[in-house]
């Protein structure tokens, strides 16, 4: 996750300060005296109650029996430089989830990275902000702690409709995977954005590519965001995670989809990575399915989908006219049948499967017809 400190939070930043008020903070951290400043830091902030502890065990028994006169936490910090390897925070995490399910967890790093940020990610941590950063870590426990005073604050603003962010590496990827259920959103009120992170310059010409792209969207009822990394050699760097951000921002989704990481093309495992890391705050982020996508690939949501839909599917694949003569994962026979099959799981004729990787909707809140 990317580094907080240029967002400018100060002692005197009132709407930090309005989130904090009263608030009671576990403070995991592995230095005493870094500990102090921060959680004198809170405290200028407005927080009521910051306590700190320097280890696993002391952390997990703190939040499990909160010390006197703290009865529950609102949230907690917990730094990495205590827990060890990924797989260990991963693990802390998920201890921390079972045995105190209503304080989310913000992870404060020395240096964040991506590798650390998707292990913070498995076990549902809510953010990660770099270690040395106090104003960045105010701003990010300000923004955990707005979520979980108003859990329908998000929900006010789907008065015109949910959205969608729908990503994919190359032109085609998208409609492929998730095309049936794209238009079977749009078509029932939701605002559908495609990204698309590449020309797909190895599989032809980047500017007809470009022009069937956007004609594939107009039929499937989307908008299309298309950018320029190198079809091929896309990485999961920050420089990839801030290209998908700014398409974050701008949609404000509802529900990410994007690639699976049980996929054998690098290109699709590298923007699912860099997905997760930039749809942190995002809601619910499901992954479809690539024709690349390997045998490890475990669906848990089956999206049912009309002929309709199908067709739509169908054309906005064939709008991709010249990869469709020559992919034989194109072939109209194909696509039915495995919509077909897929049906199966969810008792309807036709369905697209998504493997849900987190949903935080507040409990007992979906927009209507969800992903």
């Amino acid at each position: 996750m990317p580094d907080r400190g240029g967002e400018g939070f100060t002692p005197h930043d009132h709407a930090a300060s309005a989130a904090l008020s009263g608030a009671r903070i576990l403070l995991g951290d592995r230095d005493e005296g870094t500990a102090a400043r921060i959680a004198e830091t809170l405290r200028s902030h407005g927080a009521s109650h910051v306590h700190c502890v320097g280890s696993v065990a002391d952390f997990l028994s703190a939040g499990a029996v909160p010390p006197a006169p703290v009865r529950l936490w609102d949230v907690a910090v917990w730094d990495t430089g205590i827990s060890g390897d990924d797989a260990s925070l991963t693990a802390l995490l998920d201890q921390w989830r079972t045995g105190v399910p209503g304080a989310p967890v913000v992870v404060s790093d020395e240096a964040p990275s991506t590798r650390r940020a998707m292990a913070a990610l498995r076990g549902r941590a809510a953010d990660m902000v770099e270690r040395g950063d106090p104003d960045g870590l105010v701003a990010a426990v300000a923004r955990v702690l707005e979520n979980r005073a108003d859990p329908l604050r998000v929900e006010g603003a789907r008065q015109a409709g949910p959205r969608m962010l729908v990503v994919g590496a190359h032109p085609d990827d998208v409609e492929i995977g998730a095309g049936g259920i794209i238009h079977r959103r749009a078509h029932g009120g939701w605002g559908i954005t495609i990204l698309t992170l590449s020309g797909g310059a190895n599989g032809g010409d980047p500017d007809r590519r470009r022009e069937e792209a956007h004609r594939a969207a107009e039929v499937l009822g989307a908008h299309l965001i298309m950018e320029n990394l190198p079809d091929g050699s896309i990485s999961d760097d920050s420089a990839t995670v801030r290209t998908i951000e700014r398409a974050v921002a701008e949609v404000d989704p509802d529900v990410v989809l994007v690639h699976s990481e049980s996929d054998t093309h690098q290109d699709h495992r590298a923007v699912h990575r860099a997905t997760l890391v930039a749809s942190r705050q995002v809601a619910r982020l499901a992954c479809y399915q690539s024709p690349s996508a390997t045998v490890a690939y475990q669906p848990n949501r089956f999206v049912e989908l009309s002929e309709a839909d199908l067709e739509a599917k169908l054309s906005a694949i064939g709008a991709h006219n010249s990869q469709a003569a020559s992919r034989w994962y194109l072939e109209e026979e194909l696509l039915r049948s495995t919509a077909r099959y897929w049906g199966r799981f969810s008792r309807t004729r036709y369905a697209e499967p998504l493997e849900l990787v987190h949903d935080n909707t507040p409990l007992g809140y979906y927009p209507a017809d969800h992903a």
